[in-house]
């Protein structure tokens, strides 16, 4: 921990300009990890340009009120990319970085909590233990000794809630309650935070309903399809899969989720469980992620289904051993 804390302060000291970056279709935790990254230079370190490259506005679904985008503030030329030191968070593969322009860089360091599947930074803390990219720059950040402002605190303390679903995912540690508590005692308002997450629009709810109403339970799994046109339909934007709904009910061990993506004409599917090991079974399918959250890649629907009775067979292999 010690030898990369040193790494990263040394190198933020040697650049002028530093490029942050992102996952495409980001969430809280990596928002948060940049919004935090560029206040925490700001605060302790003169004379720095941070910009976060690739997206200078957000819907109201990413967390807008919580990321205040400018515009002007990170309008940035390949020019300065290329002058800059690179920070990419969460991401687990160079080609989910939302700009690609990481490889302008003179140098760059990643940070990250999924799974290692391949190496594209100079300089890399990977670490799929921890539940949040947030937490570990809380560990940095509180590991340097330098100051850690409430607003900085604040974008962590969002990345944390969300990537350990409020503290309930088992994937919470004993350090992600440690790092909380030193984040919350730099007063933020957490309300601010809990209202960005968690407060929803009524045409939302109507979003909810009318996909719960499609939701089907068989052999342990929960799931449903979001029909082509469906986020459309109620103005649902930008696309996600929902599979959050599924989740706290009783009887159901593995849910998933797939809908239809207007970028890449594909579609993409989310799958989650408690504490029984899904990536491997998303990687058969295209994908892959962490041990009890992962993804997939479908050509078409009815590959779905070859999903759910992948995942209903999986449940019965494993009862079998128990029993």
């Amino acid at each position: 921990m010690m030898d990369i804390t040193e790494i990263i302060i040394k190198k933020i000291e040697e650049y002028e300009n530093i490029s942050l970056f992102f996952h495409e279709r980001p969430d809280f935790d990596a928002l948060g990890s940049c919004f935090a990254v560029r206040e925490f230079i700001n605060d302790n370190f003169k004379n720095k340009n941070v910009k976060i490259i690739g997206l200078d506005t957000l819907s109201e679904l990413y967390g807008s009120s919580l990321f205040k985008f400018d515009a002007e503030q990170n309008a940035s030329s390949n020019e300065f990319i290329s002058s800059s030191l690179g920070i990419i968070s969460d991401t687990a593969n160079t080609a989910r970085v939302y700009s690609r322009k990481n490889t302008l860089c003179k140098e760059t360091i990643r940070v990250d909590h999924h799974p290692q599947i391949e190496t594209f930074a100079d300089y890399e803390w990977i670490d799929p233990m921890i539940p949040a990219t947030c937490e570990m720059w809380g560990s940095l950040f509180l590991e340097s000794k330098l100051k850690l402002s409430a607003q900085c605190a604040k974008y962590l303390y969002a990345g944390i809630l969300t990537d350990t679903g409020r503290f309930l995912h088992s994937n919470t540690l004993p350090s992600t309650y440690e790092v909380t508590s030193k984040l919350i005692s730099t007063g933020f308002r957490r309300s601010e935070v809990h209202d960005s997450i968690y407060l929803r629009e009524p045409y939302q709810i109507e979003f909810t309903n009318y996909l719960m109403k499609r939701m089907h339970i068989e052999n342990g799994v929960a799931y449903f399809v979001i029909p082509k046109g469906a986020h459309k339909k109620f103005n649902i934007y930008p696309q996600f899969s929902m599979v959050h709904l599924l989740s706290d009910i009783k009887g159901v061990y593995i849910w998933t989720t797939v809908y239809f993506d207007e970028q890449t004409l594909s579609w993409k599917g989310s799958m989650r469980s408690r504490d029984i090991q899904i990536n491997h079974i998303a990687s058969e399918f295209n994908g892959g992620g962490h041990k009890f959250a992962a993804g997939y890649t479908l050509e078409n629907e009815k590959d779905f289904y070859k999903v759910v009775e992948r995942l209903q067979s999986y449940l019965a292999e494993l009862q079998n051993q128990e029993g």
